[in-house]
């Protein structure tokens, strides 16, 4: 649309401080001003509508730490000397307080996931999936979390599907404990309980405590969002199952605590980062890269792909294949079965920069029918 363009989209990076900053105020005063602010907040409207203030211009992430995108603290005076080095592992050449993504309502797992990464982030919370991704690809936020796998469940394959077509990197991970606790209202017992509301990957996770109890189950669209709902509508005869943040966050009380099935072992969650741009290289860390591929038909075909890595002594840790959505059924040739034709999801130790990933990409190049990288965390 015609109108003045927001600084730091057209490759102002060579711009020092002050100019950026001039530029920025000018360009909200002509057609971002949003009133009511604080002084000195970012001037970001709410999640649902209005214009949003871009994100300045970066050329890829820097890891620092703990090996995800390194948002680094930059950190105030006020906070003092003893806390230098201690509140944050991370660094951003860009931004004090990055806005991350996530589905869910406050208190869910993936905003805990997302302090985990970042403890000064600021995490938006999305109804939908698509809302998350979207939320980035528009500059509303500044990073996505998404969770991937789960040690109960396995992978979420809904999400998997989704990082390939969203357009985004992956620029980080963390794994985090997930403990379900069983929330109402203060006053409430256990025993009052008709009705449990929760995701519905939750209620299965929690499937003994619920049997115990007799309750009805509810399935609604995240645990944290169960919480919010018990305590909007008042609700005496209902709990929910969600993290104990969530009972913080809306005023309810743990009737229980860490209350999913045990004899199925530990329930832990990993969870990717998300960014418009892939992570920048830095010699010194090492590397994990996440990509996606899919073979010709032919005997053979997966061994001579995977042999690239193993000729160059480079570890996979993790492939997983799926059937693919688009072209379901391979042609195999006149009186051969039907089979399915799939798509291979793929980790392994090491980044496209280095030589020796280049080289087995190159020989891969003869394998592979298509293949797109996810990216690289550390």
């Amino acid at each position: 649309s015609a109108g003045p363009r927001p600084p730091g989209r057209g490759g102002g990076g060579g711009r020092d401080a002050a100019a950026m900053r001039a530029a920025t105020s000018e360009w909200r005063a002509t057609r971002c001003a949003h009133p009511g602010r604080a002084s000195g907040s970012r001037s970001r409207p709410g999640h649902g509508g209005g214009r949003h203030e871009p994100a300045r211009p970066r050329r890829g992430w820097r890891s620092a730490g703990r090996g995800v995108p390194g948002l680094e603290a930059a950190k105030s005076s006020e906070l003092g000397e003893s806390s230098k080095g201690e509140s944050s592992k991370f660094s951003s050449r860009w931004m004090n307080v990055p806005r991350v993504a996530y589905h869910g309502a406050p208190g869910a797992f993936s905003s805990l996931a997302a302090r985990e990464l970042l403890p000064e982030c600021e995490p938006v919370a999305c109804e939908t999936l698509e809302l998350v991704t979207e939320s980035v690809a528009q500059w509303r936020s500044d990073l996505a979390i998404l969770p991937i796998q789960n040690t109960l469940e396995g992978t979420l394959h809904d999400i998997q599907d989704r990082l390939v077509s969203c357009g985004l990197h992956i620029v980080g991970e963390v794994n985090i404990p997930v403990i379900h606790c069983l929330l109402a209202l203060p006053g409430t017992r256990k025993e009052d309980v008709k009705t449990v509301l929760s995701h519905s990957v939750a209620l299965a996770q929690c499937s003994t405590l619920l049997k115990g109890m007799g309750s009805v189950r509810e399935a609604v669209f995240d645990t944290a969002y169960a919480a919010k709902v018990i305590k909007a509508e008042g609700k005496t005869d209902a709990a929910a199952i969600a993290s104990k943040e969530a009972a913080e966050e809306f005023g309810l009380e743990v009737l229980a605590e860490d209350v999913h099935d045990k004899e199925r072992g530990q329930n832990i969650q990993r969870y990717l980062l998300l960014a418009r741009d892939p992570m920048e290289y830095d010699a010194v860390s090492t590397y994990k890269t996440s990509i996606v591929f899919t073979l010709d038909e032919g005997s053979g075909q997966l061994f001579k792909a995977l042999s690239v890595f193993a000729l160059r002594d480079m570890n996979i840790t993790k492939i997983e294949s799926r059937p693919l959505r688009a072209n379901p059924l391979l042609a195999t040739g006149e009186g051969a079965p039907t089979q399915f034709n799939y798509i291979f999801y793929l980790d392994y130790i090491g980044h496209t920069s280095e030589i020796k990933c280049q080289q087995a990409m190159r020989h891969r190049e003869s394998r592979d029918e298509h293949r797109r990288e996810l990216g690289e965390t550390t």
